[in-house]
């Protein structure tokens, strides 16, 4: 699917461009950069990232990408313009994928990365940015009908939503961060205990297996199924720690041609009211995001948070990322939702130079 990556720089035209007669409402170019940095350090694939977590453990990157959504520009006055987005191997109307990791070192995936978003907004002066981290659960196909986008066909979806290493066999849905580490020394955790899964995921068509086994050989991690270490004290000892965020509660079958609904959406609200796009990078910060956990010990549920409301490691995580991980009070049914305490895992920085 990714067959290039775009280095061009599109910035912004912060005035209003000269009106012509008989044409349509001038627009204007927009382009927003992405970064991921640890602190103040660019994170790359294959090499260390050092000081992360609550024991300032050394880590190295399996995978970093991300869902963008609801991209729009903020004015002097406040007023939000929604940017249209253009349609490549990287986003679609609705949504684009911001891609770090390059299969260098213990990196998977795929080759290519992709850290801009492209597209156009009317002509003005704008000062802020807001955006979604998050796939929309409906677009609007050209008849007006309500379209799936989150839990979707996976073999059918419009890129960036054909991504194997980002889909989440819940209803068909994707993971909105899919990160992955693995720590010095590993993780430590209680063995899991055998069970059988509450549900098994409906088997797909001939077609849509083919489908998805050819993409999977695009995506194939480098690293074979891993052994746990088993330790004297009963406990075991795991490479990778992984944190994917998604919609979670959901009911319905896309497969089927309902419309899913999630109890806890999980979509992360970012909001800058200064932002220069020619100036600055949009900034994922990973010492920030991972700042109340500890990396080297799990205290249960999956190795790191699959969003689960259970899990102890998703707490810290729920909170820097300004959603609830507890209901406000009882029956207010806002788990997943905006805390109303801003996000802190997103910032706005100088550019740097790409890494190569």
């Amino acid at each position: 699917m990714r067959a290039y990556r775009t280095t061009a720089l599109l910035p912004l035209i912060l005035a209003a461009a000269p009106a012509q007669a008989a044409s349509p409402a001038a627009r204007q170019e927009v382009a927003i950069h992405f970064a991921f940095q640890a602190g103040g350090a660019p994170v790359e694939c294959g090499k260390p990232i050092a000081g992360l977590g609550t024991t300032k453990v050394s880590a190295q990157l399996r995978d970093a990408r991300f869902y963008v959504s609801n991209l729009a520009l903020v004015d002097a006055d406040g007023k939000e313009t929604p940017v249209a987005l253009d349609s490549n191997d990287w986003q679609n109307p609705y949504v684009a994928l911001i891609d770090f990791e390059n299969q260098k070192g213990r990196c998977k995936g795929t080759l290519a990365t992709n850290d801009v978003i492209k597209g156009s907004a009317p002509a003005g002066k704008y000062k802020g940015l807001v955006f979604t981290v998050g796939v929309p659960s409906l677009g609007k196909d050209e008849d007006g009908k309500d379209v799936a986008l989150n839990h979707s066909n996976l073999a059918t979806a419009a890129a960036p939503l054909d991504v194997q290493g980002m889909n989440w066999g819940w209803q068909a849905g994707r993971k909105f961060i899919a990160l992955e580490l693995e720590p010095e020394g590993g993780v430590t955790r209680k063995a899991p205990s055998a069970r059988l899964p509450k549900e098994a995921p409906p088997a797909p068509s001939a077609a849509e297996a083919a489908r998805l086994e050819a993409i999977a050989k695009l995506e194939a991690p480098k690293e074979t199924k891993e052994q746990p270490r088993v330790n004297v004290d009963g406990t075991i000892t795991v490479s990778a720690w992984m944190m994917h965020f998604g919609s979670t509660g959901c009911k319905g079958d896309p497969l089927t041609g309902e419309i899913a609904s999630c109890a806890a959406p999980n979509r992360i609200a970012v909001r800058f009211d200064t932002f220069d796009p020619v100036k600055q990078h949009v900034i994922l910060d990973l010492a920030a995001l991972l700042s109340g956990v500890d990396l080297t010990h799990d205290a249960g549920g999956a190795t790191g948070c699959m969003s689960s409301l259970t899990d102890p490691e998703c707490g810290p995580l729920y909170e820097v990322a300004g959603l609830r991980f507890k209901e406000s009070a009882p029956d207010m049914n806002d788990i997943g939702k905006p805390s109303g305490v801003p996000q802190r895992i997103f910032r706005v920085g100088p550019k740097v130079l790409a890494a190569k």
